[in-house]
């Protein structure tokens, strides 16, 4: 399953891969702004969208049904 963060602005994709880093590396990597649209970018949890893709989600129920 892919990781993809996104600027909550220009929905540019800061980072696409199957392991999971930390924000803070995000962050420290781009220096705190998105280098497409210059945005200030910041971690807040509650702001924080989570989507499964389809195919990944077909595996999670396969688990929960054993």
């Amino acid at each position: 399953m892919a990781i993809r963060i996104i600027c909550h602005q220009c929905k540019s994709v800061l980072y696409e891969d199957s392991e999971l880093i930390s924000p803070r590396e995000i962050l420290d990597k781009y220096d705190s702004k998105c280098p497409k649209c210059s945005a200030f970018l910041t971690f807040d949890p509650t702001k924080l969208n989570i989507y499964v893709n389809e195919r990944a989600q077909r595996g999670i129920f396969k688990i929960f049904q054993k």
